[in-house]
């Protein structure tokens, strides 16, 4: 027993050096003596999260079939906030770290990091078969959509675009801003009348995605012949990687941790400029569009795709828990949550996830996708909240490598709801 408690690690940490760490951190926390900067949100997200990451992993059940080392992390940050024991002041540092791109540099790591190191050949096979199996999982959708609405008695106005359709709009931009200002301008209302809780209907879309996610990850465990653990399309390989054979010393591993950075986030700016000229599609989803561009032309070497992977990685085995207890402090209000919560309304998000992910699984048959990883990158994904649900989704189903095409199913997928949305919505008001 004794044995087994000695190699507890969380946070990279065996207890004997956890526990002393995060006391201090409570010390400091609670007596008003945490650094009032930086220091202070990346001390308590990273102890914190690790702490409600390790646990939420081995709760049974709720670990093993329910994502909990992600979803633990998530609601335990905003329980933290509900029930007062995050200071106001470092709250407030929290957001502002939150709010100033952390999540967008964590999610340029892994996209530009997972298309820069896959198989040329099959990630332009991959990615022209996308768009179809989108459009496929956005109908099959609402079509279940619209069965919510007849077994709860609702109308198509009510059930599908009050309550289903703004989840599929492209993540929280969608649901914050472009849906309601959509309504506001057709239905003469502020747009604050719909901001609020369309945000609370895609959180409750993006965890019943998480909990798609996790029973997914356990049923391609039991089944490995449905799934390519990570990779998208039967016969591929999720990595075009050669092996070094070249020792690598720790100052090379440094300088190419270095060189990923810089990669991902110059990827990100170049999104940006696009966005600024084509504002439909995300500064984030342009980026993937131009890596996928990028790598399919041949245009950058081998070792700037292999420094892209190695910043990959360390983002994603070191920041992960940080990043999702950040978003639930920040973004995840249970009070409103709960305020929004009711029967019919959770029926028609719970079949509208449902049905994009039964659309995913018939369209991805049809192009040789293996059915898990299809369900998760595409039908688990277009109903989050964007990149942080992206995250969430893909380390519940322990395949992170399928991020640039949930990044793009989110996106695109969003783009067409939204276009939708405007065409439609006169038909039934």
């Amino acid at each position: 027993m004794t044995e087994k408690i000695s190699k507890i690690k969380i946070g990279g940490l065996t207890l004997k050096y956890f526990i002393p760490f995060f006391l201090i951190l409570l010390i400091a926390t609670y007596t008003g003596t945490l650094n009032n900067d930086v220091i202070g949100p990346i001390a308590f997200l990273y102890l914190f999260g690790a702490l409600f990451m390790y646990v939420g992993g081995i709760i049974p059940i709720f670990g093993s079939y329910m994502g909990g080392a992600v979803l633990l992390p998530l609601f335990g940050g905003s329980a933290l906030v509900y029930f007062g024991l995050v200071p106001k002041t470092l709250q407030s540092n929290i957001s502002g770290v939150m709010s100033s791109g952390a999540v967008n540099v964590f999610i340029a790591a892994i996209v530009v990091g997972s298309i820069l190191s896959m198989d040329r050949k099959m990630l332009l096979s991959v990615t022209a078969r996308l768009l179809p199996c989108i459009l496929f999982s956005l109908l099959i959708a609402v079509i279940f959509m619209y069965i919510g609405c007849i077994v709860t008695g609702k109308s198509i106005l009510d059930g599908i675009f009050m309550v289903g359709l703004p989840n599929y709009t492209g993540g929280s931009s969608g649901a914050l801003v472009i849906v309601p200002t959509i309504y506001a301008d057709f239905f003469k209302k502020a747009t604050g009348d719909y901001a609020g809780k369309f945000i609370v209907f895609m959180n409750i879309s993006n965890l019943i995605c998480v909990l798609f996610a996790g029973v997914l990850n356990k049923l391609g465990n039991k089944y490995p012949k449905l799934t390519g653990n990570g990779v998208l399309m039967r016969g591929g390989s999720a990595s075009a990687k050669v092996e070094d054979k070249e020792t690598h010393t720790m100052d090379k591993h440094l300088k190419m941790l270095g060189t990923g950075l810089i990669v991902s986030i110059v990827f990100l700016i170049l999104g940006n400029i696009l966005q600024t000229l084509v504002p439909q599609l995300n500064f984030i989803a342009w980026a993937a569009v131009l890596v996928i561009i990028v790598k399919a032309l041949g245009i950058l070497d081998e070792n700037i795709c292999r420094s892209s992977e190695y910043w990959q990685k360390f983002m994603l085995g070191n920041f992960l828990p940080f990043l999702i207890t950040g978003v639930g402090i920040a973004s995840l209000d249970l009070k409103q949550l709960v305020s929004y919560f009711t029967l019919s309304n959770f029926l028609i998000i719970f079949l509208g996830v449902l049905g994009a992910v039964v659309g995913s699984l018939l369209s991805g048959m049809v192009f040789h996708f293996y059915p898990i990883d299809s369900m998760i990158a595409i039908g688990a994904n277009m109903g989050t909240v964007g990149g942080s649900g992206a995250v969430a989704t893909l380390s519940t189903a322990k395949r992170m490598d399928l991020m640039p095409f949930a990044i793009i199913s989110n996106r695109i997928g969003g783009a067409l709801v939204v276009v939708l949305i405007s065409l439609l919505l006169p038909f039934f008001v």
